[in-house]
């Protein structure tokens, strides 16, 4: 898959809007301590359906409390 298509995916995710992309699914999702990623930042790895991984890194943005 694309990171397009994952980008598209999460959004629509976070949108609550499936529909616009019902042709992939996350088919797992496990944080980075889980799946053994050296790292200290906080993040998770999502494996697609059709195989692919991706990692999600979750940083604060500057400026908010």
């Amino acid at each position: 898959m694309p990171e397009k298509k994952l980008q598209d995916l999460l959004q629509a995710i976070l949108r609550d809007d499936l529909e616009v992309e019902p042709s992939y699914y996350i088919a797992k999702v496990r944080t980075f301590e889980e799946t053994g990623v050296l790292t200290e930042k906080k993040g998770l790895v999502v494996t697609m359906s059709d195989g692919s991984e991706y990692q999600v890194t979750i940083a604060k943005s500057q400026g908010t409390s």
